[in-house]
């Protein structure tokens, strides 16, 4: 198992954000890490590695994306854990928001018998202007 150096991260239980499907929850992006993940039956939670695990008893062994995120109708820090489509989606996103600004919206959406991550951008309704030098005095 690896310490990410993220509040000690992998320590003890960790707050996943996992709204009901449909519903907005605007996020702070923090942090983001590529990882693999495992599901321990024994410890009954999830593991990351760096490199794949080889150990047998690990179940659903799969490649993510780890989002370490700001909740802001919680108001705390949680956890997202995205595939690499999704990770595309949510760059795109990211790009976007840091060209305009505005607030980053995470949604779940149920396709077939999976939940899937969806990013949005809400733009601000302010409208945000450069400042020109000159004298104050000018402008009177």
């Amino acid at each position: 198992m690896v310490s990410l150096e993220w509040d000690k991260l992998l320590e003890g239980t960790n707050y996943y954000l996992r709204p009901e499907p449909g519903k907005k929850v605007p996020i702070q992006v923090l942090n983001f890490r590529k990882l693999f993940a495992a599901w321990s039956p024994e410890l009954k939670k999830t593991l990351y590695f760096e490199r794949p695990p080889v150990d047998e008893n690990l179940k659903r062994v799969r490649e993510i994306v780890l989002l370490q995120v700001y909740d802001w109708f919680a108001g705390r820090e949680g956890l997202i854990e995205v595939t690499d489509s999704e990770f595309k989606q949510f760059m795109e996103v990211y790009e976007a928001f840091l060209n305009k600004l505005g607030e980053i919206q995470y949604i779940r959406s149920k396709k077939g018998r999976k939940m899937e991550n969806l990013f949005e951008l809400k733009e601000s309704p302010y409208v945000i202007r450069e400042v020109k030098k000159g004298f104050f005095s000018d402008k009177f």
